[in-house]
């Protein structure tokens, strides 16, 4: 049987009657097969827009079905300008009579809807990185596997070798950093993060030139090309193609172009870019370039068709034919460009999906507190609605002008939103950040995130302007004009008393994760680090001397000061400090056991550097300058180290590198210290010694006490200004660095805890909503109580009692759920705090007290109120 049409919607059929106005009722209104009959009959050039219509048309009308025929010709409301601007006018009166409603709402969608733009903003850039190269589909990465370790660097040879050896390869560049030149142009000489690469780079990559042609940025050998920023910082603002600058006061290079701004969710972020042929005169690159050391990163595009799966096959055959004997274990994977910022950093999906589930979290809350806000509001209008029944309207209507409300609504909380997030939420997220991805709002590039908040609010909306007119609507026309909502007065309560919950809920479990996330915090900035990092001052001294003999000699000399200096208890001068490790390392095993191979990390200290750090050694001895331990190739080990060779003492232990014939003696142990925040676990470490001390990257000085650092400072500025340098001298304390490295940490507690701040406060008002309307309902109980010798707290524990009892349920549901999340939570870093039952008696009375107060406020209000005028309510 064919299946009848439905009644189009007034605005389908209005329109379909301006399409064709010859048509009649009847034909409109056929039954479906008759209509898309009657629509291929006219032709296809409108086919697309009637199928459509017919689409549209057959839903229910959300209208009441019009009776006469000249109903076709009338226009939908928002065509109409007079019906639209009588909605409007409504629309404001009622928003202004009910201003305390609006301001909750505007002030509840506003700053809410801001953090949800910037979080799904900051979760599009992550989910998209690295999606605007074009060859994004065909580009890869090599990753070696070695001793079940992967990373993402591999050996310098093997780009040209695959090239050479593979045709389904198109293309493939290096990507390495190996120093920073100093770049001298005219007065200005500036050192930032250079990057070396080849020839095919911007073939590779889809990084963008504001000045230059990206088919012959890389012609030359010696050819430069610079970030916008540095461009400006050398040239200002002129186009500085062609122009020539001197790298390390010796080598000349011509600028041959500029980026354009690299976009945040690039994983490829730099200032310089220089080919890798100008590293070909390093007697130290040449030593390192071989098919043993990874410290290049390996980049490919495929031809088209190519099957990755089966190029990767082929890769084992090309490590026994050109790696060493030590390296013939080694793996090498091809893996896709997509996946790169995930293998680099691991929590990098936690991030996003953290941001989404916090984004649909308080997206759901300020729904609920809408919709909650907007019912409460609309019960005082019962005898408007009814009286609008009464002399004829029709619930499209009365639908139409809630809609209005809401509509306006959201568009000034949208408005604000956006306001509120471009001035003030965004600045601040990037600040929190603190040199990581930056967040921007650009409309060609952003404007998926932009319609689908939009596309989201507007539902909510919607769905805010129905449920209340509905609830109204649904009322006896008979009392409704009295006011009177006895035949309905907890018709929707459960609904709404369920999205208080499902609020609440929500709340609690972002209080319990927020309290967890700050106590984690706060172990890892206080727990032992296996080190003193307190009243040490370091010095970075490698400030690109001018004249190096000039700098080691006094260097000498102001080591040999440090030595008398009564303030100083002792000092060191290396390449490193505790909280800045290198990613450098080497595979060892003990001499006679090639077998028992071990990945270690290893790095170089000098005499004092444990004694400095205090670091304790639960074994042997630390380096010294007056021992032979340069000759006999001496190295510390740590504990992990020592059990990771299974070793009960490891003193006079011999160890061996993979592409070293040197023995190599362990002299100490030292204690398991953290070199890497507590979200790591210490891995096995190894120090070589780096010989006699001079000065170096750091200069490390323990004072005798703290107050004696700027007395110091002073003198070491005055001392190091006499040596012909590039840059001052800087300095920090230890303690300040290494609470810089928690600052990512401190950045999503707070971030947390200001999503958490606007989560319990849009709650607080979806529930004074809430108690407004129960209150409405109850007025002339309320008095009749009063009458009748009930107290005012009585009263006010009879109308909070309810919405306890609602926020105890969330509790209920929402402590089992904050556990097993923060369980969760807490499971991504290696040293963690356990939960413990006070955060759940800390998060359950501040969501009682916050709900108690909200509450309060109210039935006291109404408790107090003089029973006359309750009792004259009708």
């Amino acid at each position: 049987m064919t299946p009848q049409v439905p009644t189009p919607p007034p605005w389908a059929r209005w329109l379909l009657a301006r399409l064709h106005p010859e048509d009649t009722l009847e034909e409109v209104e056929g039954d479906l097969e008759e209509l898309y009959a009657y629509w291929y009959r006219r032709g296809k050039r409108r086919a697309a827009l009637r199928y459509l219509l017919g689409v549209l048309s057959v839903l229910p009308p959300l209208v009441r079905r019009r009776k006469h025929k000249e109903e076709y010709d009338r226009p939908p409301f928002f065509l109409h300008p007079s019906m639209f601007r009588n909605h409007f006018k409504i629309a404001l009166r009622s928003l202004w009579k009910n201003r305390l409603f609006s301001a909750i709402n505007l002030f509840g969608m506003s700053v809410g809807i801001g953090c949800v733009v910037v979080l799904i903003l900051f979760a599009q850039k992550c989910l998209t990185w690295d999606a605007f190269h074009q060859n994004g589909d065909r580009l890869y990465y090599i990753q070696t596997e070695s001793n079940g370790q992967k990373y993402s660097s591999t050996v310098f040879p093997l780009v040209r070798q695959l090239l050479k050896d593979y045709p389904e390869i198109e293309t493939g560049t290096h990507v390495q950093s190996w120093y920073s030149p100093w770049i001298h142009y005219q007065d200005k000489n500036i050192q930032e993060s250079t990057f070396f690469v080849d020839s095919s780079f911007f073939q590779v990559f889809s990084f963008a030139l504001k000045y230059g042609d990206p088919a012959t940025a890389f012609k030359d050998r010696n050819a430069v090309v610079l970030s916008e920023r540095v461009a400006r910082s050398l040239f200002g603002d002129l186009d500085p193609v062609g122009k020539v600058v001197t790298l390390d006061d010796t080598l000349q290079f011509n600028v041959t172009g500029v980026l354009d701004k690299v976009p945040a969710n690039s994983s490829q972020q730099f200032e310089v870019l220089m080919r890798t042929e100008v590293l070909a005169h390093l007697p130290e690159f040449k030593e390192s370039a071989d098919w043993y050391n990874t410290f290049s990163n390996a980049f490919m595009v495929l031809k088209e068709g190519t099957r990755s799966e089966a190029l990767e096959a082929k890769l084992s055959t090309l490590v026994k034919t050109h790696f060493p004997p030590e390296s013939q274990h080694v793996q090498l994977h091809l893996k896709p460009y997509r996946n790169y910022i995930h293998d680099r950093n691991p929590t990098f999906k936690g991030l996003i999906y953290g941001a989404i589930a916090i984004a649909l979290f308080l997206l759901v809350i300020i729904s609920i507190n809408f919709i909650n806000l907007n019912v409460a509001a609309a019960i005082p209008r019962l005898k408007e609605v009814a009286v609008r029944r009464v002399v004829g309207a029709n619930k499209g209507s009365i639908l139409r002008q809630f809609w209005m409300e809401t509509g306006i609504i959201m568009l000034i909380s949208v408005l604000l939103a956006l306001l509120c997030a471009i001035y003030y939420l965004i600045p601040a997220f990037n600040q929190l950040r603190d040199g990581n991805m930056q967040l921007d709002i650009s409309l060609a590039h952003d404007y998926p995130t932009l319609l689908t908040v939009l596309g989201v609010t507007f539902t909510v909306a919607l769905i805010a302007g129905t449920y209340p007119a509905y609830y109204l609507l649904g009322l006896k026309i008979t009392e409704a004009v009295k006011g009177k909502l006895s035949n309905g007065p907890y018709r929707g309560r459960l609904r709404q008393n369920s999205l208080i919950v499902v609020q609440f809920t929500l709340a609690v479990v972002l209080i319990v994760e927020t309290i967890g996330m700050r106590q984690q915090l706060q172990f890892m900035k206080t727990a032992e680090l296996g080190y003193n990092k307190n009243q040490v001052l370091v010095f970075k001294t490698d400030l690109a001397y001018r004249d190096e003999t000039v700098a080691l000699s006094e260097g000498r000399v102001i080591l040999d000061e440090l030595r008398q200096n009564p303030n100083v208890v002792s000092f060191c001068a290396s390449e490193l400090t505790p909280v800045q490790y290198w990613h450098n390392f080497n595979t060892y095993f003990p001499e006679g056991a090639e077998a028992q191979k071990i990945r270690l990390r290893h790095v170089s200290a000098p005499a004092g550097y444990f004694e400095t750090y205090r670091i304790p050694l639960v074994e042997g001895r630390g380096f010294s300058d007056t021992s032979a331990d340069s000759a006999n190739h001496s190295v510390v080990i740590n504990e992990a180290a020592r059990k990771a060779f299974g070793w009960t003492t490891a003193v006079g232990k011999q160890l061996r590198q993979n592409n070293d014939p040197q023995v190599y003696t362990v002299i100490g142990v030292t204690k398991d210290f953290h070199y890497q925040n507590l979200s790591e676990r210490v891995e096995p470490l190894l120090h070589w010694y780096s010989g006699k001390q001079q000065l170096s990257s750091f200069l490390t000085v323990r004072l005798v006490d703290e107050s004696k650092g700027p007395t110091l400072i002073h003198n070491l500025e005055a001392r190091f200004k006499k040596i012909p340098a590039r840059r001052s001298l800087g300095y920090f304390y230890l303690k300040d660095e290494v609470a810089k490295a928690y600052r990512p940490f401190d950045s999503i507690w707070q971030m947390a805890s200001f999503v958490t701040l606007i989560a319990i406060l849009t709650a607080c008002a979806g529930i004074f909503g809430l108690i407004s309307m129960v209150t409405k309902q109850r007025t002339k109980e309320i008095g009749i109580r009063k009458v009748l010798g009930a107290t005012a707290r009585s009263i006010a524990m009879l109308l909070s009692g309810s919405f306890l009892k609602l926020v105890l349920l969330a509790l209920l549901l929402g402590l089992p759920l904050s556990f097993w999340l923060g369980q969760k939570l807490l499971h991504t870093f290696a040293y963690r705090v356990e939960i413990e039952w006070w955060y759940f008696l800390l998060a359950s009375a501040l969501a009682l007290g916050i709900a108690l107060l909200t509450v309060s406020f109210q039935s006291i209000r109404a408790a107090l109120m003089n029973p006359v005028k309750s009792l004259r309510n009708e």
